[in-house]
This record gives structure tokens, sequence and C-alpha cells, in this order.
């Protein structure tokens, strides 16, 4: 519904029991979903223990139980319609109570305090890195430098393409599980691109000022830093859609391709979140409110599994751990909440043609006047996918080996999850030591 239409037909309390019945009904839709994921879980919890007395192991198989149910609901058509219609009618609220305005308002508060923390976020506990400012302070590259004899072998700079959703940090968080460290100590000059907190300035910037403005200005600064003629391309989550869609337009400029937790194929089973995002009028949300919310993001992360989320603490502290496991918990905690909104354009030009038209993996995807073209990759690429990851599903990154061109290419699956991939010590041990020496054999 367009502003116009809204104006035309502007009636508060009509507008108000509009929301409140979509509310009722996505409530009870949520509650339903809930009540039944529950008692499933108790039924079979209680069945396949019957004769178990090991209290753990019943909550253990009722939690496996209750998220298994809860996800196969939250999936129905008639809960992402239920969540579809509550959103417009929020939306539609918001705009009529100038919502809308108090949000920018306080983002942009809350950027300007964001500001003062950055420095002390960026330096405790992160790898010593030298900071680039690019395009008038509007991103940022930081510089883990390494000594020159450390380089002496490996000739080709690595560029890390952070995600648009959550920090960079996730991949530096702490010394001991930080990938940027790993490939540092391995000998690379490692680059890591910093979007920072978008402002209301940056509403209508696209998914092309990403590819054509940012991401290209990242690679040129790097290649004149270093003097190479190319980069490695190491992409996480949606980072990785940029740097796919960046090496089909300059595979020139790519010498290789990581692609880590990558979503890109939509046509197969969609998690929780793919499924409500299909159902979500991008378009609308995005003209009312500019720039999604961070808030937005990480209340969709609580409702697709409460039960974990409000049972985390309890039992992660119902056993003794060390100071270091501690100090790790906590640090995954507050990334995880240090979520920045994403630019409203480019958010809704993913969603639409990637997520919902599924037009990249098609290669019918277009972007400014080109169309992205993935069967133009050839580099050598290293798909890394985590098989329990609940965020972006195996299947939906699997494809990606298939798509491209390249006869060097090969997928590496990991069982964990979203951020299990980046700091459990069983993918530090296993995972990432088989993706160094992948990247050293092709980066001499």
């Amino acid at each position: 519904m367009s502003d116009s239409v809204i104006l035309n037909h502007f009636n508060p309390f009509s507008i108000y029991n509009n929301f409140i019945i979509k509310s009722f009904n996505f409530q009870t839709q949520y509650g339903s979903s809930l009540i039944y994921a529950w008692s499933k879980g108790i039924q079979e919890s209680i069945i396949s223990n019957f004769q178990e007395e090991n209290s753990k192991k019943f909550l253990d198989k009722f939690r496996s139980i209750f998220d298994s149910e809860l996800k196969n609901m939250l999936k129905k058509t008639e809960f992402c319609k239920s969540l579809a219609d509550f959103m417009d009618s929020y939306a539609e609220l918001a705009y009529i109570l100038n919502l809308d305005k108090s949000y920018r308002y306080f983002t942009s508060l809350k950027s300007d305090l964001d500001s003062m923390v950055e420095p002390i976020r960026d330096t405790d506990n992160r790898t010593p890195s030298e900071v680039i400012p690019m395009d008038e302070k509007r991103f940022e590259i930081h510089h883990y430098k390494t000594s020159s004899s450390q380089q002496e072998n490996l000739k080709t700079p690595l560029l890390v393409v952070g995600s648009l959703i959550n920090r960079h940090y996730i991949l530096d968080l702490l010394p001991q599980i930080s990938i940027i460290r790993y490939f540092q100590q391995l000998g690379f000059d490692v680059y890591a691109t910093d979007w920072r907190r978008p402002t209301i300035k940056d509403e209508n910037m696209s998914l092309g000022s990403y590819v054509y403005e940012y991401l290209e200005n990242a690679v040129d600064k790097v290649e004149e830093i270093t003097g190479s003629k190319n980069v490695t391309l190491f992409g996480y989550c949606w980072g990785g859609i940029l740097s796919l869609i960046y090496s089909a337009l300059h595979p020139e400029k790519v010498r290789n391709l990581i692609l880590h937790a990558t979503p890109l194929d939509f046509g197969k089973s969609p998690t929780v979140l793919e499924s409500w995002i299909k159902s979500f009028d991008v378009e609308r949300f995005v003209k009312i409110f500019g720039n999604v919310p961070s808030s937005f993001l990480n209340i969709a992360f609580f409702m697709r599994n409460p039960l974990e989320a409000l049972l985390k603490y309890q039992i992660y502290f119902s056993q003794p751990r060390s100071t270091k496991e501690i100090i790790q918990f906590m640090a995954v905690e507050s990334w995880l909440y240090d979520s920045v909104p994403i630019i409203g354009k480019a958010f809704e030009q993913i969603i639409t043609d990637i997520y919902k038209k599924n037009l990249l993996i098609k290669n019918k995807m277009m972007l400014g006047k080109d169309y992205i073209n993935l069967q133009k990759i050839t580099i050598p690429v290293l798909n890394i996918v985590g098989t329990e990851d609940d965020l972006v599903s195996a299947e939906s990154s699997r494809t990606i080996t298939d798509i491209i061109s390249s006869k060097d290419k090969k997928t590496l699956e990991f069982p964990t999850g979203h951020v299990g991939l980046c700091i459990s010590r069983s993918a530090h041990k296993k995972l990432w030591p088989e993706v160094g020496k992948w990247l050293i054999e092709r980066s001499k």
C-alpha cells in the first residue's frame, strides 16, 4: 500500500483495530505452535525414557523433540501468513503514529554512542590492526599486519568480506579462536571489511553500492597497498553473496574465493527464518522504516527457538566451567546482541531477488546494468558448509559448488552450526587447518 493510499484512507481506529486483530491471530498461532511442540516433546520423551532415571537424558531428549517440532510448526504456511499480516499491520500503525521517525532519531543517537564504544570493542581481545578509513569513513578496512618474513612465500593478500547483519569481529572474537589470527600466523597478509553502523543517510544505498563501490574500492586499496594484481576473497555469510557477485563481475581481480556459511539456493528446504522472510512484505517495511532495525532481527532469532534462548544460561552454567570457557561464552553473547541495522534498499534487494525469486542461483539477477552469471567464476573456490546450521541451511550453500564453472572447487562440510564454524574447538582443530592448507597451495 502506498503512502497516498494510506493518507486517503486514514482511519486511526480502523488501523489500530486491524493491528489488534492481526496481533491476536499471530500470538494465537505462535502460542499454539509452542504448546504443540511442548506437549509432543513431553509425550515422546516420557515414552522413550520410560525406564530411564537420568533426568539430564530426559531433558536433552525433550529439548531435541521440542526444537524439531517447533521448527516444523513455524515453517507452516498458516503461521508464516499470520506473522506477515502482523508485521504489515504493525508497519501501518507505526506510520500513522510516526514511530518510523522516532526510530530514525533513535538509530542516529545510537550510532553516535556506538562510535564512542567502537575503539574499545575493536581492540579488546582483537588481533592488532591498522584501520584504513574508506569512502568518507562510511566503511573501514582492518589490516592485520604480518611480518615480511612470514609473507615471503604467500604473495596473494586475503580480504575478508563481512556480513551485513552482524559485526565482522566474530572471525576475530578471542585470540585462541580467531580465524583472522590463524590466517595471519600462516603468513597471509590479512585485511577485513568493517561496514560500520549505517545511518539514515545510507537508507537508499543499494546492493550495487556495496559491490560496485565499497567492495571494489576495498579490493583496489588492498592491491594498491600490497602491489598484488589480485586478492583472495573470504566471504562470511551475506559477505559471501557480495564476494560471489564481485567474483562473477571481476574474475581477473580474484585469485581464490572462500565462502563461509553463504546462503544462495532458496529452492531447497528452507530454515525457519527463510520461511518467514519469503512471506514478508519487505518493500513496504523498508519504505516505512528505511534501515531494518537490529531489534527486528534479534526478536526473529529469539522466536525461532525461545526455549533454547531462555534456558541457555541455566544449561551452560549447570556444570563447572573454566574462566576461559566463561569468557568465550560471554564474548559470543555480546557479539550476538551487537547487531546493526541493515541498509534498507540493500536488504530489500537481497530478500526479493535472492531469497524470494532465487534469481542469483539461476543466473538471472540484475545488478545495475549487469546480469550476474555465476558460471563466469572459474577461479579456485572453497565452499565451507555447516551441516547443523539453522540460519543458513546446508542445502542452500551446497548448490554453489555445482553452479560455478571452476574446475578447482571443493565443498568442506563440518558438523556444527553457524557460529560453531567460527568458534568451536573442533572446527579450529580439524576444519581450519584443512582450509589453511587449501589456501596456501593456491597463494604462492
